[in-house]
């Protein structure tokens, strides 16, 4: 190795604790241009999220996301699945003759998921407690080293979640009463979570899905300042009209967005996975406006064509 040429060790990916509403390392002068910049990098195929392997690996993450005893966060599920697509979008494995790899690939997105945001209480043998034969921790680590050179180490992920701050920021119509649009929001979040394992769903683009989300959440917790938000979606440049479009039905199909049905959905969501359960803990519907933008309407168009800056 050349003097002075870094080579990534596995502590420096965990420097800092990931918050996935704001992916960056350090503050980036243009944020939203950031962001758009690197969501291209970081969405998945279509090809790989409708693969055998990542069926098996998200029926996996969902059974541990929602099981009793099992129970992790929803974040740390999110991101572990956002894992599992980006790696299976670069990587295939081997499913016919070793039709075990799904889960060891769950494990260890969802081991790498919990060290990004810093969850003490993570415990791969506890995941794994209802197994036949789970898997010993040497061989987690190594398929997690095999996730990250896949990933680039890039495992600051930009997902949906990234947008809600700016778009909010930036078209939500005034008044913008504070406990209104954290509802919207938290709406939007529970959307998000519920529609990820819909193979549809890596059609669309990060920013066009929490675009949707809001529109849905808006519709449903605010219907009077719905077409005041939507024209102003639909006027943003980088937001396509028929994909935002195609994109809402795709949410109203899957999750039973629309007006009326905030309070249904919220308390029984159903995925593409079948599973019947509350759509988030208190402490997720406890989020606050994020910091994924810090500019108004009219100056956030004009951001949008800034230069990228850093990302993850």
């Amino acid at each position: 190795m050349a003097t002075g040429e870094w080579e990534p060790r596995e502590e420096d990916a965990y420097e800092f604790e990931f918050d996935l509403e704001d992916p960056f390392i350090s503050a980036a002068d243009e944020p939203i241009a950031s962001l758009l910049d690197a969501e291209g990098h970081h969405a998945p195929s279509v090809s790989a999220v409708a693969s055998t392997v990542r069926r098996d690996a998200a029926g996996f993450i969902s059974k541990v996301r929602f099981g009793a005893e099992l129970a992790v966060q929803p974040r740390v599920a999110y991101l572990a699945l956002n894992y599992v697509d980006r790696f299976l979008s670069k990587r295939q494995l081997p499913y016919e003759q070793q039709p075990w790899a799904p889960r060891l690939l769950a494990i260890s997105c969802l081991s790498l998921a919990a060290k990004m945001q810093r969850v003490a209480d993570f415990s791969i043998a506890d995941i794994q407690s209802d197994e036949e034969f789970p898997f010993e921790e040497v061989n987690v680590r190594r398929m997690e080293h095999l996730v990250l050179d896949a990933l680039d180490w890039r495992v600051r992920s930009v997902t949906p979640l990234a947008f809600l701050g700016f778009f909010l920021s930036a078209f939500y119509p005034p008044p913008r009463h504070p406990l209104q649009v954290s509802a919207v929001k938290a709406r939007a979040v529970d959307i998000l979570h519920c529609a990820q394992p819909e193979v549809k769903m890596a059609e669309f683009s990060p920013s066009v899905t929490a675009a949707a989300a809001l529109l849905g959440a808006a519709g449903e917790i605010t219907a009077a300042n719905l077409p005041a938000f939507q024209a102003g979606l639909d006027a943003c440049p980088f937001v396509n009209s028929d994909k935002l479009r195609e994109c809402g039905e795709v949410l109203t199909a899957v999750c039973g967005v629309g007006p009326g049905r905030a309070s249904a959905s919220a308390d029984t969501p159903v995925t593409v996975l079948g599973h019947h359960r509350s759509a988030s803990s208190a402490s997720e519907s406890d989020w606050t406006v994020g910091s994924a933008a810090n500019c108004g309407g009219n100056d956030a168009k004009r951001r949008c064509m800034g230069p990228p800056s850093q990302w993850g």
